[in-house]
């Protein structure tokens, strides 16, 4: 089994839905320095998805840079889009949904987070979009702009605005340019973060429940988040349901654990999750604990995602 854990490095305020769209602190990075003691434990090579506005200041550069020699890790790509120029004022609440964003604009944005990423001497091929936004317009933008991964699609998720992922592959794939939730023909890769149903294909049976307008919509999505799946996230969840996640994605011949958390709720107080330092403590002892199990129980290689897409078009090729 392949395990991708890749971090969200970026600004504080999604969790106080403030969007400032030109002074967000970004001084939650530097604790990603507690994570070293388990990722160098455990070998694990992490995939640093880093936005805009950590990217603007040099001293966050010099220490991604260090992490990346440090943890063996990869540095991408991850758009937000509500603060990443050039901005534009929409008539649609932030954070406005990427499909709602002229095509022009949203590949603005991108040539302005790469040509930064650039200037500190990266040059990424894994992207994640903010809030996992992923449609068909912001795929568009992805094929023409290089990347080779993708991780933007949240099974069993809804967000704001965004694409219905109730039915989104667990495992990678190859999306559909036309509908990135659909197999298809592309040569990205996607890697959907790993939420495993806790029945199979329940996504299309939960879909076509609302196509009949059975159940209220908002029913289907809060049953799909709450009850319906187990999710390999570990600031979504504890440490029985990770393990349970894992062992039924296992079962059912899944080949890959894609992992996520924000850099974020590595700082006390960033987030109503991990308001103080001992909350902070706990979470990384529940990876330091979970990765043990999952080390001690299967066969398990650590990869970035852009190794990860390698491994997909090599076998997809032979």
């Amino acid at each position: 089994m392949k395990l991708a854990v890749t971090i969200d490095v970026e600004e504080e305020g999604l969790f106080r839905n403030a969007y400032d769209p030109g002074n967000a602190s970004v001084a939650n990075v530097p604790e990603l320095h507690r994570l070293d003691a388990v990722f160098r434990e455990f070998g694990i090579r992490p995939t640093l998805l880093v936005t805009y506005r950590v990217a603007c200041q040099s001293p966050n550069q010099e220490f991604l840079l260090d992490l990346q020699d440090r943890w063996k890790a990869e540095i991408g790509a991850h758009l937000h889009h509500w603060n990443t120029p050039p901005l534009q004022t929409l008539p649609h609440p932030d954070p406005v949904p990427s499909q709602l964003i002229p095509a022009e604009l949203l590949r603005a944005k991108m040539d302005s987070l790469l040509e930064l990423l650039r200037a500190m001497r990266v040059s990424p091929v894994s992207f994640r979009m903010g809030r996992f936004n992923m449609g068909s317009g912001m795929f568009s933008v992805l094929e023409r702009t290089g990347f080779k991964v993708d991780s933007s699609m949240a099974p069993l998720r809804r967000y704001y605005g965004g694409p219905d992922h109730l039915f989104v592959p667990v495992d990678p794939y190859f999306p559909d340019p036309a509908d990135p939730r659909r197999r298809g023909t592309s040569w990205i890769v996607e890697a959907p973060i790993t939420i495993v149903p806790i029945t199979g294909r329940l996504g299309q049976r939960l879909d076509g429940l609302r196509e009949w307008d059975i159940v209220p919509d908002r029913w289907i999505s809060w049953f799909a988040m709450n009850l319906g799946s187990l999710p390999v996230q570990p600031a979504w969840t504890g440490l029985r349901r990770l393990k349970a996640a894992a062992v039924l994605h296992q079962m059912r011949g899944g080949r890959v654990l894609t992992m996520f958390f924000h850099s974020s709720e590595l700082m006390p107080g960033a987030t109503p999750l991990h308001r103080t330092d001992e909350e902070v403590n706990q979470f990384v002892e529940k990876l330091r604990r979970f990765f043990s199990w999952l080390f001690g129980r299967f066969a398990v290689d650590s990869v970035t995602l852009s190794e990860l897409g390698e491994l997909y078009r090599t076998h997809r090729v032979t």
